[in-house]
């Protein structure tokens, strides 16, 4: 049972990570324009700014680009994974959530030492910049 949901895991965590590839991050595309003073005198022109103003956000306050969506996915992903192949933590009983790279874990283990241990886990996979550990101690 532990091997089959290890696979599962190794899967998601594949897909994840191949459809990040060759993607292109919405900041680029947003950068790699051209500026309104260097475009050509043909192109339709942007309404003047008043240089107070601040530049608007890509995305709406709280909303990610879908760049940043597969890439806590994958990280999601690879974080379980490395969770439930960790002997000695319960990683099935841990819930893993990311939000750009920071990792909380939530759920119920057995005792304070794999608290610790899916920390450390967490924090050696690539792509994680924070861990909130959420978890708690007691009989599952």
């Amino acid at each position: 049972m532990k091997l089959r949901t290890l696979a599962a895991v190794a899967a998601v965590a594949t897909l994840a990570g191949v459809a990040g590839c060759d993607r292109t991050d919405e900041r680029d595309r947003v950068s790699s324009a051209p500026s309104p003073s260097t475009s050509p005198k043909s192109a339709p022109s942007m309404p003047p700014q008043s240089p107070s103003a601040a530049p608007a956000p890509a995305t709406p306050s709280g909303e990610r680009t879908m760049g940043q969506v597969v890439d806590d996915a994958g990280i999601t992903a690879k974080v379980k994974a490395a969770l439930v192949a960790e002997k000695g933590v319960d990683g099935i009983s841990i819930n893993v959530d990311t939000r750009e790279g920071t990792v909380t874990l939530t759920g119920k283990v057995p005792d304070r030492a794999q608290v610790e241990r899916a920390t450390q886990v967490a924090r050696n996979v690539e792509g994680v910049k924070a861990v909130d550990n959420k978890l708690t101690t007691g009989a599952s």
